[in-house]
């Protein structure tokens, strides 16, 4: 009986090590700092901005577990509508359909944490790059 319970707990160590990713997985809540903001208004004219320039959080609050983004100051929040990883990536997809048809995506690196965004608008969009660290 012990030996059989040994092999078991060998084998679950052997999943964990398999599937084991970095700390910014999503399998935990984690604060995400935005950097720089790259705002583009036509295809013509993009500003170098800051979290504050293009009305977001400087920090966001990701818990891709529940779903959801937060961090505004009103304590607004965003549903995140997949979640996937490829590539040792964490990859979050959302919508706003009331805020004009705004299509997002925010990519974090598994191990690193670094992040890059993107927000897509009818009238034009903007890029957050930034860091990430757990809650």
């Amino acid at each position: 009986m012990r030996a059989m319970g040994l092999a078991m707990l060998l084998l679950a160590a052997g999943v964990t090590t398999a599937y084991a990713a970095g700390p910014y997985d999503g399998s935990a809540p984690i604060k995400c700092a935005i950097e720089t903001v790259m705002i583009c208004s036509d295809p013509t004219i993009c500003v170098r901005g800051t979290a504050a320039t293009a009305m977001l959080p400087a920090v966001m609050s990701i818990d891709a577990a529940a779903r959801r983004i937060g961090g505004d100051a009103s304590g607004r929040t965003i549903n995140i509508v997949s979640v996937g990883h490829g590539g040792g990536r964490l990859i979050l997809h959302g919508e706003e359909v009331v805020m004009s048809g705004t299509a997002w995506n925010v990519v974090i690196d598994e191990k690193s944490g670094v992040m890059t965004g993107a927000a897509l608008t009818q009238a034009g969009g903007f890029l957050v790059f930034g860091k990430c660290a757990g809650s």
